[in-house]
Formats: structure tokens, sequence, C-alpha cells
């Protein structure tokens, strides 16, 4: 009789029916979906291993970046902004969301369906849209941006998600255990904590995880609200990334993600759960813990009485150069980074963000001086003025040098690899050579793209003729089918991975890039490029003027604008400074160009009513 019932499941399996061509082909869609998704994540983590200074997988592995991660004031300071900011909204959100939860589920009242559909809104809105908005409304309420401005919009984004989920969890609460409890004699209160919390926790931890994840990831959003001296980890990679991605960016984002899908996991899994068991209570506390210790515990800088706020480009400046001065002036050194210099000028518009010192680029410079937005420097505090180059001095954006300073110089030419370029590159028509279809990279900015057309032909790269700039776009969107891609970020890292073989680009990343591989070749085309002077200067609402005009005088400094031309790849306007350089970098032409190549190279000006036009050229390019 035994033997029956297994003989017969046995041949109601072997004549089951398989599956046919429909159900193994959703099953190849659904695996090649996950490759998809999967793998770039995949070697992000195997990148973050490598043993190379840059992302190289024939250098060999090592877990060297991880510990050089932990070990960076920067990134300490990121996490630990990150978790106060995480810990801190996800706490008030399932405060407020649960409440909300409550309220809504359990009552029927005038204008609930506009305040359900309302709680949609900073789960669909555009991240964009959340930021600007976010800044809008803290400009008009006359609140400065900084912590507090982060933690109030992350709030607002996190409160929904925790509404569905309590929401979806009260859905299946039987309110019969409610009553009884009330008609044993329990007061409300007693009945929230004893019988409603209980059957909610599930929901309410799975909710505080995804909250957690949630802000902790944010970028866009904090971006914009984040102030002088707020810095999370997702803005502090996103703003190293724009002058290339290391091993050290990697293992940083790895951490980042590992982090991330842990909890997000966890949140999956809590929220399956009836109640949530012994070893998820202990597990979940020691986290939180943890992550408590660490948010709350001394910043990696220390306690300092003043702190100087800088806002600048990433990479822009070396961390030895910030401890020094810290120790020089007994004070703290809080950066922010941008990765352009309209996020600069959208910034200072709001008169809510509050920094002591700034670095535009000049013709930027020139636009904040004229909306009144920089404050004079007291020249008399700049001992080492005397070192400047005077070529580099009264330029037409602040004619005597009342507000700025200059910082480095950037020259704008053509990168190229000498090994799969057989001819030496000597003009623009190199990147519209059909040959290298594919391999070519431009800069992702409207000017500088029509510069490199004008100057091919021999025009202007100010040009306000309209036929010369409708050739230009004319040229730019012939060009476009060669071109592999549009990047300002990290074309040299295009070169050295062979992915490009010219590149149109920035003379300090291509130094750097060439330093790592000698075959990396950069010139300024006969016809001409561009350049630029990135200049110190102080915003009109700075808190510490004289703190800020203290370190323009410490990188003014030779031995310290040496460290800066080694950190950026970019040459100074330091008379003085090759004298404390290797010969490698003193005498690269590529960090200081040649005078035969500067004379080549006009700066980028406003070109007043006619820049529309520039505009909606760029649009239809860019658009094809």
């Amino acid at each position: 009789m035994s033997f029956r019932p297994r003989r017969a499941l046995w041949m109601n399996r072997h004549h089951a029916p398989r599956p046919g061509w429909g159900a193994t082909g959703l099953k190849g869609v659904a695996g090649a979906v996950y490759l998809y998704l999967y793998v770039p994540l995949l070697v992000l983590l195997c990148l973050s291993l490598t043993a190379a200074p840059a992302a190289n997988f024939e250098a060999g592995f090592v877990g060297a970046w991880y510990v050089k991660v932990l070990r960076s004031p920067a990134f300490l300071a990121a996490i630990q902004t990150s978790l106060r900011v995480a810990l801190s909204a996800t706490l008030i959100a399932l405060v407020l969301g649960t409440a909300a939860a409550l309220a809504l589920g359990r009552h029927r009242f005038r204008g609930q369906t506009w305040i359900e559909w309302l709680l949609y809104l900073p789960v669909v809105a555009p991240e964009v849209v959340v930021g600007f908005a976010s800044v809008a409304l803290l400009a008009q309420l006359g609140r400065p941006l900084g912590f507090w401005s982060v933690l109030i919009v992350h709030v607002a984004f996190c409160t929904p998600y925790v509404v569905f989920i309590v929401r979806a969890r009260l859905a299946g609460f039987d309110e019969r255990w409610r009553d009884a409890a009330l008609d044993l004699g329990a007061t409300p209160a007693a009945v929230f904590w004893h019988v409603t919390l209980p059957w909610l926790l599930p929901a309410l931890v799975g909710g505080g995880l995804l909250c957690f994840a949630l802000s902790l990831d944010d970028c866009i959003v904090t971006s914009f609200v984040a102030g002088d001296g707020v810095t999370t980890l997702p803005v502090l990679l996103y703003s190293k990334m724009k002058t290339g991605v290391s091993p050290e960016i990697n293992a940083a984002a790895s951490l980042l993600l590992i982090l991330t899908v842990g909890v997000v996991g966890t949140a999956q899994l809590v929220q399956r759960l009836q109640r949530l068991p012994r070893w998820g209570r202990v597990s979940l506390g020691t986290t939180c813990l943890g992550l408590l210790v660490v948010a709350v515990g001394p910043t990696p800088h220390g306690a300092a009485a003043t702190t100087l706020h800088i806002y600048i480009w990433s990479n822009y400046t070396s961390e030895k150069l910030l401890r020094d001065f810290e120790t020089r002036y007994r004070c703290r050194v809080a950066v922010e980074t941008y990765d352009s210099n309209e996020a600069l000028l959208a910034k200072l518009q709001t008169g809510v963000a509050r920094y002591d010192l700034i670095v535009p680029s000049d013709y930027m410079a020139g636009v904040l001086i004229r909306q009144g937005l920089l404050r004079p420097i007291d020249r008399s505090r700049l001992t080492n003025w005397h070192h400047l180059d005077p070529a580099f001095l009264h330029a037409p954006y602040d004619p005597d040098n009342r507000y700025t300073v200059p910082y480095t110089f950037v020259v704008t030419g053509i990168g190229y690899r000498r090994d799969k370029v057989p001819e030496p590159v000597e003009h623009w028509d190199a990147l519209w050579d059909a040959r290298y279809r594919g391999r070519i990279a431009m800069l992702d900015d409207q000017r500088e793209c029509f510069a490199a057309a004008l100057r091919r032909r021999g025009a202007s790269p100010n040009s306000q003729d309209e036929q010369e700039i409708a050739r230009a776009a004319s040229d730019l969107a012939a060009q476009k089918p060669l071109v592999k891609t549009y990047d300002s970020a990290t074309f040299e890292q295009l070169l050295l991975n062979g992915e490009a073989w010219l590149v149109h680009g920035f003379n300090g990343q291509i130094a750097k890039a060439a330093r790592q591989n000698p075959n990396i070749a950069f010139v300024v085309p006969q016809e001409g490029g561009t350049r630029a002077v990135d200049c110190l200067a102080i915003p009109v609402n700075a808190a510490h003027p004289e703190l800020a005009e203290q370190f323009i005088d410490y990188v003014l400094e030779p031995q310290a604008s040496a460290e800066i031309v080694q950190v950026t790849g970019y040459g100074t306007p330091n008379r003085a400074v090759r004298d404390f350089l290797p010969p490698d970098w003193a005498n690269n032409p590529y960090v200081f160009p040649p005078e035969t190549w500067l004379r080549r190279c006009a700066v980028i000006e406003d070109v007043g009513a006619i820049l529309p036009r520039y505009d909606y050229y760029w649009t239809v390019i860019k658009s094809k």
C-alpha cells in the first residue's frame, strides 16, 4: 500500500508537462535583465580592489583602497554627515508617517482624498524639481542652507513611504482586538502600545530601513539644499567623479552599495514577518546602536572654534594643504564641492548659502561681480601677492583685482593616443576625421564645442556672427556620428582605457593621464584653443572673510602652490612655483603650456544677445 502512492507520484513527475519555449524564453529575458542590472555593480566591486592608482583589471587586486577611504578625513566626515541625516530623517519620518497612516486608515474626513494624493507628490516628482522647489522655499523663508535644510527635505520625501507601508500593514489589523482591549478597561494609550504597535512593528522596521536607505543614497536633492560644510557621501562621490574615477572612489561607492543593499534586503525580509523574532530585535538594536555611535561621535577633523567654509571644484585642493592650514591658524576647514559654474551661481543667488571662499572661473567671476555677490578683498593682508605673474592680473572681468585672485589656469585642446593615432595631431580637423569614428570624445560644454568648431573655420570662439555660428552648428551636427560621447568629467579615463583615441579636453586632466600612460599626448591646435583662469573670491555674505583672506595668502606661498599643481594637474599664476616642483612637473608642457600655445588661446567671453542662438543650435545637435 505504501509503494503505490510513491510510484504514482513518480509517474506524475515523469509525465508532467515540460515548460514550453515561451516559459524558457521568459526565463531567458528575465536572466538577461538581471545580468544587465547587476553586472555593472559586480564590475564596480572588482575595480575597487584593483592595485593600480586608476581602475585597471590587469594590475592585480588588493583591499588597500578601502583602508584609504576609511582613513580619509573627507570621506569619514561625509559618512558621518550621511549617517546623521539618515538616522534623524528616519526617526522623524517614522513618527510623522505612522501618525498620518493611523489618521488616514481609521478616520474619514473632508479633503482626505486630496491629502492622500498629495502624499504621492514627493515620490513621483522629479528630484530636480523637488530640489529647486526646496531651495526656493527656504530662500523665501530666509532660512540658511545647512544640516537642517537637508534634514527637512529628507523627512519630506521619506515620510510618504512610511505612510504607504504602515497603511498596508494596518489593512490586515483586526479592529476587534482593539475593541476587546478597550472593553477590558485598557486606556487608548495602552491599547496603542500593547496591541497596535506590536502588530505594526514589522512595517515600522521595514519602513524605517527603507527611509534610511533612501536618505543615505540621495544625491540630487541633497546637492541643492546642502549648505556650507554639509557634504554627504553621495554628493562627495559625485563631485569627485567629475575629475576621474579612481579605485578609491570605487571603494567608497562599493561601501555605500553594500550598506544600501543590506538595508533594503533586511527591510523586505522584515515586512514579511508576522512578528519580529528575538534575533531580529537583537541584530537590529546592535546595528542601530553602532550607527548611532558613529553619527554622534567626534568629527574626523576634531573640534575648532572657527570653521572656514570653502566651496570649490572637486579635486581642486590638497588634503595635506588643508590640514597644514588648520594647524597654523587653529581652525577647521570644511570643503563642499560643485561641478559647474552654474551650480555655484545658483547657490549664491539664493542668498541662503553661506560660504567663506569660492573658486569661480573668470567669466563667472564677472557675472558674480556684476550681481553684487562678491566682497572686496583686503589686499593689505596678502603678503604673497608679489609672487603672481602680472600677465594674469587686471583681467577684463576684474580690472583692479578688487574681488578676485587668480588660482589656476586652464587650456583647452586635444588629447590623443600616440599608439593609436599614427600621425601628429596639429589641427581641429582631427576631431572630424572619419577614420576615428567612435573613438572621439568631445566636452559636454556648449561654448567649448562651438569654440572648437569656430576655431576650425578660423573664426573667433566668441563670434556673434549668425552665419559663422550656423556654420559651426552644421559642422558639429556632421561630426556627431563620429563622436563616442560628450564628457566633461572623465574624458581622460577614456584615453587611459583606450575607449577614445582623440578627446577634446582640458590640459590638467590629460597631464595627469599622461603620467600614467606615456602614449597620451596633449596639443593646442594650430588654429588656437581657449584658456580660462579660476579665481579665489569671497562671497558678500561670508561669515569669516578675514580667515578667507588668510587662506588666500597661504595658497599664494610657492610651496602651497606647488602642492596644488601636483594635485590638480593645472598650472598656477605663481611665478615662483617651479622652483618648488620636481623637474617632471616644472618642465611639463601639458601643465605649463609654452608661450606659443598660450598665444593661440582666447578667453571665452559673454556673447550677449546672440547667446540664445548658441543655445538653440546646441539643443538641436544634442537631441539628434
